[in-house]
């Protein structure tokens, strides 16, 4: 996902001197040669896959905890092999406790980078996690003595270290600006260009679209999307303006000559897409509008493939079993409180639409008060009137959602999926929103990509893009993308819904 500095380009300027270009070579500032050499950098580091990061956190860790028992441990032999278990075992488990509190909190998210506020809070909530899980497993379940002294040392080495490089990072990523060409211009256009432009895609340097026309580029505009040139120039334009990505709009992609642009560009070693599969790398989702049947039909959807489906069935009934058995003391407590509150039942039944259109019943604590629906069903919504005051807190860390742990073992839900919705909802939602009723080609979750990225819906218009976020997710789904979205929602019971 990369940001933006939008301009026409000055090919004009540039053809003034070809001769002295040719013997001279194209000069650089020592100023652009290091913002280059920064771009380049910061391109690898986004590239870095998530295991880098976290076998850098560990060895950090590692380092701090070595170096506090140095330090601060004077009381017992360092060179006995048993103060050397306890040390590499305060390691392993304070490693691991950093690693899984960081994939919590989103930390080793190529997002993260780009911001400075994000790197510092992400760091700091992982090491009061990370604090806490290890004097938890060592204390409570190994009954292995830790000095505090070496874990604080550890854990203070590894706030100060892992931000200071992730600051340093975050230098290099923001000189990143990946040449943006569009090929055409279709219905998605005018939205990628002026994301860009705005920053809202960031780490692109917009240059324009090419036409098929062969009027003279400079300053030239096509309502405010400025236009670069026309096809004749792909292979120029790639070569002299450093072009790494192509995008190919809808109507272009039909037309042999826009086709034979975007193969010259994809000669040239740009990596070239259609307008669709662009915005679904960047934005996280799918534009509903602008996508037909054909879509579904080249998309190789894995939750149908048989190995994925069982697989995943194994993976719900074990980590939702051992879930409902960890999480069974504040589900008591949650049922305690909401019946002191506003007496029974406790736990709330509801009629849902399942994978295929089938219904079943949903189970939730009751976070309304009874009789909050008599007038009829309605969203709920944030600060919803109806909501008890537990009811509320309960909702705020989704704890009102545990219950639906039975459902998934049962099979009616899968851990990560689409939320299920009411039927009385479905029909008109369907006639409003193009492949809504798509939504249950897969099982509905207890969690999903929408809800990790996209707050409480209460519109028509929040009910389209969690579809799109929804549709993306059905489209890559993987038990890896369901990790990370089941550690993103862990991340509400520490820091609160979104």
């Amino acid at each position: 996902m990369t940001t933006n500095t939008a301009f026409a380009m000055d090919l004009v300027g540039r053809r003034a001197a070809p001769a002295r270009a040719a013997v001279a070579g194209p000069r650089r500032s020592p100023a652009r040669s290091a913002s280059s050499t920064r771009s380049t950098i910061g391109r690898c580091l986004l590239s870095l896959p998530r295991g880098v990061w976290m076998i850098l956190d560990v060895a950090v860790v590692c380092g701090g905890t070595y170096l506090g028992d140095q330090l601060f441990v004077w009381w017992t032999s360092t060179h006995s092999m048993l103060a050397e278990y306890h040390v590499l075992l305060a390691n392993v488990v304070l490693g691991s406790s950093v690693v899984l509190a960081g994939s919590v909190f989103g930390l080793y998210e190529k997002a993260t980078l780009w911001s400075k506020s994000r790197i510092v809070v992400r760091c700091l909530l992982t090491v009061v996690l990370a604090m806490l899980g290890t004097w938890l497993v060592m204390h409570l379940f190994m009954y292995s003595p830790l000095s505090r002294r070496a874990a604080a040392c550890g854990t203070l080495f590894f706030l100060l270290t892992a931000s200071a490089i992730r600051l340093i990072c975050h230098r290099a990523v923001l000189d990143v600006r990946r040449g943006l060409l569009v090929i055409g211009q279709g219905p998605l256009t005018g939205m990628i260009v002026r994301s860009v432009r705005r920053g809202s895609i960031p780490g692109y340097r917009l240059l324009g679209i090419v036409t098929l026309e062969s009027a003279a580029p400079q300053a030239k505009q096509n309502g405010d999307i400025p236009v670069a040139g026309d096809i004749s120039q792909i292979a120029e334009l790639c070569r002299r303006q450093d072009v790494a990505d192509v995008v190919v709009a809808e109507t272009a992609a039909r037309d042999i000559r826009y086709q034979r642009a975007a193969l010259a560009a994809l000669r040239l070693g740009c990596r070239v897409t259609d307008e669709t599969t662009f915005y679904e790398s960047t934005y996280g989702e799918v534009p509903v509008s602008h996508i037909t049947p054909n879509w579904f039909l080249v998309a190789d959807l894995k939750g149908h493939r048989q190995e994925h489906a069982v697989l995943k069935r194994v993976f719900d009934v074990i980590v939702a079993a051992g879930a409902l058995v960890v999480s069974l003391p504040i589900c008591a407590l949650a049922a305690l409180l909401t019946w002191l509150e506003s007496g029974a039942p406790v736990i709330y039944s509801q009629r849902r639409e399942g994978q295929g259109g089938r219904p079943f019943i949903l189970y939730k604590f009751r976070t309304m008060r009874r009789g909050a629906e008599s007038n009829g069903s309605a969203w709920a919504v944030p600060n919803d009137p109806r909501a008890t005051r537990v009811g509320r807190i309960l909702r705020q860390a989704r704890i009102d959602e545990l219950p639906q742990l039975w459902n998934v073992i049962r099979g009616d839900m899968s851990l990560v999926g689409p939320r299920p919705e009411r039927p009385e909802f479905v029909k008109p939602l369907a006639t409003l929103i193009p492949f809504y009723e798509e939504r249950h080609l897969v099982k509905p979750g207890l969690t999903g990509w929408a809800q990790i990225n996209y707050p409480y819906g209460s519109t028509i218009a929040d009910a389209r893009r969690k579809l799109q976020l929804d549709l993306y997710y059905i489209k890559h789904t993987s038990i890896e993308l369901d990790l990370v979205i089941l550690l993103r929602t862990l991340g509400t019971f520490f820091v609160g819904s979104r």
